[in-house]
């Protein structure tokens, strides 16, 4: 399998014009970013849908293994929400890669503010190899 670039991620991808256009920021320590929690991107009234919270600690455990240079698909993902994450709020996603083995690369995520951690994650990443 060849993973390729296209700007079309849901996640990041700043040509997609539904998506989230997340601008998240790579080092070997990891990856993160800040965003805003628009009203559009709620469930239940003024709280942020749990998909869409999933969806970018999902992404940032992704990128925090790009930033190893290790490409990766998702094989596993644990999300414990800790408390609603209301709309119209700023708030910080980090990911860190807590151990790599063979074909697996383990990590961790967390979604949080000043005030609260509302959501935090752990992953199983499979790397896929470049043919």
């Amino acid at each position: 399998m060849r993973l390729e670039r296209d700007n079309y991620c849901f996640a990041c991808g700043k040509d997609n014009p539904r998506g989230l256009k997340l601008n998240i920021e790579v080092d070997r320590d990891g990856a993160r970013f800040s965003c805003h929690i628009q009203k559009e991107l709620q469930g239940w009234p003024d709280i942020t849908h749990g998909g869409i919270v999933s969806t970018m600690l999902d992404e940032v455990m992704v990128w925090a293994a790009a930033g190893r240079e290790v490409h990766t698909v998702t094989a596993e993902i644990t999300v414990r929400f800790k408390n609603p994450l209301p709309t119209d709020r700023e708030i910080r996603v980090e990911g860190k890669v807590i151990e790599q083995r063979k074909r697996i690369v383990f990590t961790e995520a967390r979604a949080f503010d000043d005030e609260m951690i509302y959501a935090e994650a752990s992953g199983k990443l499979m790397i896929i190899t470049p043919p």
